[in-house]
């Protein structure tokens, strides 16, 4: 009996306190609202500020000077960290060099080499012949177009240009052994002399031909001889002279823009 009275008294103890500590707050709560509703007053400047001009410094700006071209060429310039650019021709076996603040690559210069001499065999061979003697057919080959040609002897071969002046079949003797050595002599219309044609032996030009290599991609190789000319890109070479020992030719070189031919004197490896 008596423990349940005194949980209604502590109840009851609780809910006085909690009522007035809720009475303090709202007390405290009210006077709080009533101070921030208080004017408080602005600040006044009491301090005047003038602007001022900016102040104009006088630089002095500072510049690189241009570069200066080396000793080696005045392309070779090195401008602060930029080099030239460099080129190298693969098929001239040189190098070749560009300005900095050049953009265009290097043109690219097409050029003749020596290379040597070479035995040019003779635009008509004799390959054969059938038939009986005084009434031979004879067969040649043409080394310009690769036809063969067969006629007797007597007769003119226009497409050609010879004339079948002679064709003996005879027996000769070469280390012990009695051989059959089958002759042709022919009159060439284009030089207006005679060559003799053996059967089983080429036949070649008296001159060596000049042989040279150019420089263009691919490369090619040209067969010339004393006094005639060859066209490479825009120039145009002739072969004036050569000996065959030592190696040598001397070429000249002429173009549309330079109205005087130029010469030089080339040895095997030698470029023009």
């Amino acid at each position: 009996m008596l423990s349940k009275n005194y949980d209604k008294i502590i109840f009851g103890i609780s809910v006085l306190i909690l009522i007035g500590f809720s009475i303090v707050f709202y007390q405290r709560g009210q006077q709080i609202v009533e101070e921030l509703d208080t004017e408080i007053p602005a600040v006044e400047n009491i301090h005047q500020y003038e602007m001022t001009p900016q102040v104009e410094l006088d630089l002095e700006v500072r510049t690189w000077s241009p570069p200066s071209p080396q000793p080696a060429g005045d392309d070779w310039i090195y401008d602060v960290f930029t080099p030239p650019r460099i080129y190298y021709h693969e098929t001239q076996d040189r190098f070749d060099v560009r300005r900095p603040d050049v953009d265009t690559e290097p043109e690219e210069v097409i050029e003749v080499e020596f290379v040597g001499f070479e035995e040019e065999p003779y635009r008509i061979q004799l390959t054969g012949y059938a038939g009986r003697e005084d009434d031979y057919l004879i067969t040649f080959l043409n080394r310009e177009t690769g036809d063969v040609i067969v006629t007797r002897k007597g007769r003119e071969v226009s497409e050609a240009d010879i004339r079948i002046e002679n064709f003996s079949v005879t027996r000769e003797e070469e280390n012990g052994v009695v051989v059959r050595v089958a002759r042709a002599v022919i009159l060439d219309r284009r030089s207006g002399e005679e060559v003799t044609l053996l059967e089983e032996e080429t036949k070649y030009l008296d001159e060596p031909a000049i042989v040279v290599r150019t420089s263009e991609d691919p490369p090619r190789t040209i067969n010339a001889r004393p006094d005639e000319s060859f066209d490479v890109a825009e120039y145009t070479y002739r072969v004036e002279e050569y000996t065959v020992d030592p190696p040598r030719v001397v070429l000249s070189k002429l173009s549309e823009v330079n109205e005087e031919p130029e010469s030089r004197s080339l040895e095997p490896g030698g470029r023009f």
